[in-house]
């Protein structure tokens, strides 16, 4: 097998036009829904909850106990998806993937428009959780591996995006409807996501490690911009290449005795604990910083401060930040980076959540007269300058840093994780509210995102316009020297 050098010598690499954006963007795009209805599925509780909260002249309401059990279960079976999906990508495929896990979230809306018990709350919350978790991984590694390296941060942020339109359009729904007939709206979009994810071709990698060469090159050159094979020539070959080198082989793929134990033990390369410990911290302090585990009860914090009214509109607002957030990540990724934008917007942010704190305080002193538009104002900035870097950043890495032979189980483990530490978070944050009031829980997650600055400035390499091979090849060494190296350039 010919290596890269010698790949680009006999074939020199194509550039490929405007239809290979379009091809990818379009992939992108159908698996995008799913990440639109993962951003429905986090934002519904908002709207069931603001309805149905002490409200006891309905049909029937929610206690503080319900609502916080209610607000948090839907990270519970979200790892379970996680890592269900995790292993079925290899036998399954990430397209079949997608295409499933809009099934269990389905069940859901349609369990939460008949609802009429708090239990059968719990069960649509935790089928649609068990959904976001089992498309998760394989939407992550899908678009790591179908996309260019030039293209591949601005494609991965487009999950964020499209997470961050899920959760405006609930919003936008629940200013016009009840929360029965959102959930009943809400059922079209997994439906509309099998519609589009059945036209979308097979990673080209995961078919190369199968060995289904031919149906891998086809699936590249409609990648590609639906070109002839000749283009994409010397990409096939360096994917041939880059599924050798990883370890890949089709005889061990196909082998039964694979089985849990050994796919676990490949948690002991560094070239995959190392990614997985990073991403952990990364998401704890992505979450911490932009107050992730306080949104399903963001009406209770408004009304903390004093904004009672136009509650809707002011949650379609803070919707309206994060996609502009969103947006601005993805223009600004591939000129400054990742590590620039999340060194930027963690301490933004870190501002951000002392400030909140301190005019929190300052009104309950009596220093200020209560002022709604300001404490709106923060709200407003922290989910814009979260949603320009920490927020999205995290899910950028989580399609790249981990190896070839082990994307599959290393993205739907570490999404997992990821979600029960959210799931933690969201669970004991009314909790951490009542013993320290609002304004020392928002300077408390200002302190923590200090530390979590600091680690990530020190050990976060920017892998913006790197090959998967050489993020791969830079997580697998053990050399200290060749660690510092790589480190200092890529923060220089």
């Amino acid at each position: 097998m010919p290596n890269k050098s010698e790949i680009i010598c006999e074939y020199p690499p194509n550039k490929y036009g405007p239809k290979s954006l379009l091809a990818q963007s379009f992939a992108t795009t159908a698996h995008g829904f799913l990440f639109v209805g993962l951003g429905m599925y986090i934002s519904m509780p908002a709207i069931v909850i603001r309805d149905l909260y002490q409200k006891f002249d309905d049909e029937f309401s929610m206690t503080i106990t319900e609502a916080s059990w209610y607000g948090s279960l839907l990270f519970i079976t979200h790892p379970v998806g996680c890592f269900v999906s995790g292993f079925l990508q290899e036998k399954l495929g990430k397209k079949r993937c997608m295409i499933f896990a809009n099934i269990p979230g389905l069940v859901g809306w349609i369990l939460l428009y008949y609802a009429n018990t708090s239990l059968i709350l719990y069960t649509s919350t935790l089928l649609m959780g068990f959904s976001m978790g089992f498309g998760a991984g394989a939407t992550s590694s899908y678009v790591g591996e179908i996309s260019e390296p030039r293209l591949r941060g601005s494609l991965g942020s487009l999950g964020g995006i499209a997470l961050r339109l899920g959760s405006s359009v609930i919003f936008v729904l629940g200013y016009f409807f009840e929360w029965r007939t959102v959930a009943l709206l809400s059922s079209i979009c997994p439906i509309l996501c099998i519609c589009l994810v059945v036209f979308i071709p097979e990673s080209p990698i995961w078919l190369v490690a199968k060995g289904k060469n031919k149906k891998a090159e086809m699936a590249l050159c409609w990648l590609r911009g639906w070109v002839k094979p000749e283009a994409v020539k010397p990409e096939f070959l360096e994917l041939i290449h880059y599924n050798e080198v990883s370890g890949i082989k089709v005889e061990k793929i196909n082998d039964d005795s694979d089985g849990l134990l050994s796919k676990l033990a490949h948690f002991k390369d560094p070239s995959v604990y190392k990614p997985l410990k990073l991403l952990m911290i990364y998401f704890f302090i992505s979450f911490i910083s932009s107050i992730f585990p306080t949104r399903p009860f963001m009406t209770k914090i408004m009304s903390t401060v004093d904004l009672t009214e136009n509650q809707n509109e002011a949650l379609i607002i803070l919707s309206v930040m994060t996609n502009m957030g969103s947006i601005i990540c993805t223009l600004m990724v591939h000129r400054v980076g990742k590590r620039f934008l999340t060194m930027w917007t963690i301490s933004i942010n870190i501002v951000l959540l002392f400030l909140f704190g301190a005019y929190i305080i300052a009104v309950k002193h009596s220093y200020i007269e209560s002022l709604p538009w300001i404490a709106l104002a923060i709200l407003c900035s922290i989910y814009l300058i979260g949603a320009c870097g920490v927020s999205c950043i995290s899910w950028m890495l989580l399609i790249e840093v981990f190896p070839n032979k082990n994307r599959g189980m290393a993205t739907g483990f570490c999404t997992g994780l990821a979600y029960i530490i959210l799931f933690s978070l969201t669970r004991s944050y009314l909790t951490i509210q009542m013993l320290l009031s609002l304004e020392y829980t928002m300077i408390l997650f200002g302190c923590i995102s200090i530390f979590g600055l600091v680690y990530l400035y020190l050990y976060l390499p920017e892998t913006e316009k790197k090959t998967l091979l050489e993020i791969e090849e830079f997580f697998a060494s053990n050399l200290k020297g060749y660690e510092t190296k790589i480190t200092t350039k890529d923060i220089l």
